[in-house]
């Protein structure tokens, strides 16, 4: 069974992280888990701080909750769960990913530009688990995610093979070309060449190897790509570095 973990606010591509999700499934039963995030609430009772949450979504999150729902029903494997999480620290988001067996994040594009520090916060603990995250882009496209493209840069010691090997438990797609990305290269300078090599190898999958960030550590070059080239990046968390 895998069990698929959606940090969202509800926005409108939370639809497109479902369908990526249902997609990876492959027929395979599938929990889905759509996790809302909010600050530790002011409420003195639990149960008045749900309805207040029902009271705050709007109209458009409450659509689009309704057409994620109807996502997962449409199938006959996959079951959507909604998981209010109030507050949030790297113990509980361990427990949390544990409890709940997951084995793959998606992070779509606007969760990832929420501004407010609950989500902000959320996201940088979320790119230090060591659970699989796939990056979805700003559009989506119906991929299949048959042939991936690995980024490599100067800490990975991890090598096409094995990481292949790492993969191949849960995904499908084939890594059939690689790019070495120094550290202190500007992405600007490597992108033709990558889109050059994405259209020649039918390329519909990014992948890279990630550690723990240091604290106030600058974006990664890679996510720039990812955003440059619109392909969604698998990352995979490297005990070996």
């Amino acid at each position: 069974m895998k069990n698929i973990l959606i940090p969202t606010t509800l926005e409108t591509d939370s639809l497109n992280a479902v369908k990526t999700a249902i997609k990876h499934a492959d027929g395979q039963n599938c929990s889905i888990v759509l996790m809302l995030v909010y600050k530790t609430p002011d409420a003195d009772s639990g149960s008045l701080f749900l309805r207040e949450l029902a009271l705050n979504l709007t109209v458009a999150q409450l659509k689009t909750l309704q057409d994620c729902h109807a996502l997962a029903d449409a199938t006959d494997n996959c079951r959507l769960k909604v998981h209010n999480q109030c507050g949030m620290s790297r113990p509980l988001l361990k427990n949390l990913i544990d409890h709940l067996g997951i084995d793959l994040v998606i992070l779509t594009a606007s969760y990832k530009k929420e501004w407010a520090y609950i989500h902000t916060y959320c996201t940088k603990l979320l790119l230090n688990c060591k659970s699989p995250i796939l990056h979805l882009g700003n559009k989506y496209s119906d991929y299949d995610f048959n042939k991936a493209l690995f980024l490599e840069r100067n800490q990975t010691k991890i090598g096409v093979q094995e990481l292949q090997q790492i993969t191949n438990k849960q995904f499908t797609f084939k890594i059939v070309s690689q790019a070495k990305f120094p550290e202190e290269q500007n992405s600007a300078d490597i992108t033709p060449l990558l889109i050059e090599t994405i259209s020649k190898n039918n390329i519909d999958l990014l992948i890279e190897t990630r550690k723990v960030e240091k604290r106030n550590a600058k974006r990664k070059e890679s996510a720039v790509i990812n955003e440059a080239l619109g392909l969604p990046m698998l990352s995979i968390y490297d005990e070996v570095v």
